[in-house]
């Protein structure tokens, strides 16, 4: 028979073992999952008491309708739609003006030497890239931060953002293009391009 301490961090076990009731194993989930959270939503809203909130809203709805929801093939991406959804509706309560699909703020600040231009190493270059980045639409700058920060793949950024997966790979496309555009012919780095197809 099997511990009632979940061993180790296997997402697919975890989410089992908490959808079962298991309090320990919905305990490592917000351990594990909390400050990833946390990333991504102050990148919508910078209030980081607003963002606490939402995101203990949405674990306190998980263990209250833990018997109701179904497995998931990433818990990541399930916890990111589900933090994305709940900044939303809590954000269209403050004003009924605020259309949510395309009238949202997505702040961000790229780590630029680790996570897209490694292989860049003057500062020059780190600075043209991080311009380059800022000067992108927010649903462009979401979709990079989704695969190459958090290294999901466009059924998982389909999942959080609600698009179909064609569109998650022209939105891709376009946010590359206009990278490309902005660096005014310059490639920003080959493996870049490389890693998206």
């Amino acid at each position: 028979m099997r511990n009632s301490k979940v061993i180790g961090d296997d997402d697919q076990a975890l989410w089992s073992s908490y959808r079962g009731g298991n309090a320990t194993a919905y305990n490592a989930l917000i351990r594990k999952y909390s400050n990833l959270l946390f990333r991504y939503g102050i990148r919508f809203v910078p209030d980081r008491d607003f963002v606490k909130d939402c995101i203990q809203d949405v674990f306190f709805e998980l263990w209250n309708r833990r018997e109701a929801i179904n497995p998931t093939g990433s818990v990541k991406s399930y916890l990111l739609k589900a933090l994305r959804l709940r900044i939303f509706r809590e954000k269209a309560k403050w004003t009924t003006s605020e259309t949510l699909d395309d009238d949202y703020c997505f702040e961000i600040e790229f780590n630029v030497e680790s996570k897209l231009i490694e292989s860049q190493t003057t500062e020059e270059m780190r600075l043209r890239m991080a311009d380059a980045l800022n000067k992108l639409p927010k649903r462009q700058k979401e979709i990079l931060y989704l695969r190459f920060y958090e290294g999901l793949d466009h059924e998982r950024i389909s999942q959080v953002m609600g698009l179909n997966k064609q569109s998650s790979y022209n939105l891709l496309h376009e946010a590359i293009m206009q990278l490309k555009h902005i660096w005014v012919g310059q490639l920003v780095t080959p493996a870049l391009f490389i890693l998206i197809m």
